[in-house]
């Protein structure tokens, strides 16, 4: 465990590392942060997802029962989270919270990071195809979850309902999800990029996770840590232990290839999403427990994923 540790996990975190130092020496301000994260989001990641899954046989990458597998495991995790926020005395923003950050992962920066270091262009088309049915339904779970707490009611100054209409146009003009979708048009039509095409998507593709990553970590923060610690303990167990156990559970019931188990495991051991924080913040959830929350877990999700890529699944 601890040579994968240090040839797949530690580069990675470097750069995250990296992220924090620059953002605190000042190195970097808001005004780039905000740039480089509209860049990577709409630019780099999507141009890199396209070229990947373009290029890659769809009937090699794709398999239903492995996307059942993750979205059964979804469900699962967030009526366990549901049962816990109600029997809890939290006041309701804490419980919403609490709930979204135990299955709203990281897939974006994190996992995307993980898959690509760790298992390679073969595995990481497999990885982008697979991960929009997961993108899809943690953002309509992320509704859900909010529309049944309305958190926003105790406030007066929060929001007091959720946007339904709204959300389903951001999920199906997501910049990730629809260059996954087109690259998978691409792919089960066998239709080849011209070589000038793909080898400008691979230049831009280069700076897709590195500059994801350094993002990653200017966005971390711990200063409300000490108090949340036992609540963040309960969401690292559900989200990055209890989840990907239980995916992989289901897909071995379920006969799902073992070619498919890493990139799946990677996907849902990913860390609570910066998402949680922004919905937190838009729709009156606990900001706090958010930025916390996806702090602390994003750098334990080092060593959950160290022993993740070492099991031999």
């Amino acid at each position: 465990m601890l040579n994968v540790f240090v040839t797949h996990i530690l580069p990675v975190f470097s750069i995250i590392g990296l992220g924090y130092v620059l953002m605190h020496r000042h190195f970097i301000g808001d005004a780039f942060i905000a740039s480089a994260n509209r860049l990577v989001y709409y630019v780099a990641v999507p141009a890199m997802l396209f070229h990947e899954v373009a290029r890659s046989s769809f009937s090699e990458n794709f398999h239903g029962g492995a996307v059942l597998s993750m979205l059964a495991g979804l469900a699962l995790i967030t009526a366990s989270a549901l049962l816990g926020a109600r029997l809890s005395a939290k006041p309701t923003p804490f419980k919403a919270t609490f709930v979204h950050s135990t299955f709203h992962g990281n897939l974006g920066y994190m996992a995307y990071a993980i898959a690509f270091y760790a298992l390679g262009d073969k595995f990481f088309a497999q990885t982008a195809l697979l991960s929009s049915f997961l993108i899809i339904a943690q953002n309509f779970l992320a509704v859900c979850v909010f529309a049944y707490f309305r958190p926003g009611d105790a406030s007066p100054a929060a929001p007091t309902g959720v946007d339904f209409t709204g959300t389903v146009k951001r999920i199906l003009t997501n910049p990730i999800i629809v260059s996954v979708m087109v690259g998978t048009g691409f792919s089960y039509l066998s239709i080849s990029l011209h070589p000038a095409l793909s080898q400008s998507l691979k230049i831009l593709s280069g700076m897709a996770l590195p500059l994801a990553l350094l993002l990653i970590g200017t966005s971390l923060s711990f200063r409300a840590l000490g108090k949340l610690l036992p609540t963040i303990s309960v969401i690292g167990v559900l989200k990055l232990i209890l989840f990907p156990v239980l995916v992989y559970a289901l897909m071995r019931w379920g006969s799902v290839p073992r070619s498919f188990h890493m990139p799946v495991l990677i996907l849902t051991a990913a860390p609570p999403a910066t998402i949680t924080y922004i919905m937190a913040s838009e729709l009156g959830g606990d900001t706090e427990l958010a930025a916390a929350a996806t702090s602390l877990l994003t750098l334990v999700s080092g060593c959950t994923y160290a022993v993740l890529l070492s099991v031999p699944w």
